[in-house]
């Protein structure tokens, strides 16, 4: 079962333009939108016993490994990102509901809301593959 994301916003709320930056501002982020787009219901992958142990351990240590100033062999810092940051983030807004137990992540009440920007975005990067990092996209 998906544990709800905050209701914090109403439907029918007009979109808050920092929300869906905020959202969209993370690659990590977005990648996991626009793979919403497919599909209903998306799994995360699980944080291995040394990144769990770490979130676990101290939160000075835990800013140390995300900030990229400490390195812990077999600490996943992607994934901690991902459970640490990025989802609760985009829960907190209502774009996804997840349950860290089961590692699954589902539409929220306002993925609606970034619909059409995930779909501009997936069909930009289809149809205009980057090979040029400074490739224009104005045409």
């Amino acid at each position: 079962m998906i544990a709800h994301s905050s209701d914090q916003h109403h439907q029918g709320e007009v979109v808050e333009d920092d929300d869906v930056f905020d959202a969209l501002a993370d690659g990590q982020r977005r990648q996991l939108l626009v793979d919403l787009l497919d599909s209903d219901l998306q799994r995360v992958s699980d944080l291995s016993d040394t990144s769990r142990e770490l979130i676990e351990a101290h939160d000075a240590l835990l800013d140390q490994v995300l900030s990229g100033q400490l390195e812990i062999p077999g600490a996943d810092t992607e994934l901690i990102q991902k459970h640490r940051v990025h989802l609760p983030k985009l829960a907190k807004y209502g774009f996804i509901e997840w349950n860290p137990e089961d590692c699954l992540v589902a539409r929220g009440p306002r993925f609606d809301e970034l619909t059409p920007v995930l779909e501009q975005m997936e069909n930009q990067r289809t149809d205009h593959p980057v090979t040029d990092p400074f490739t224009d996209f104005r045409e």
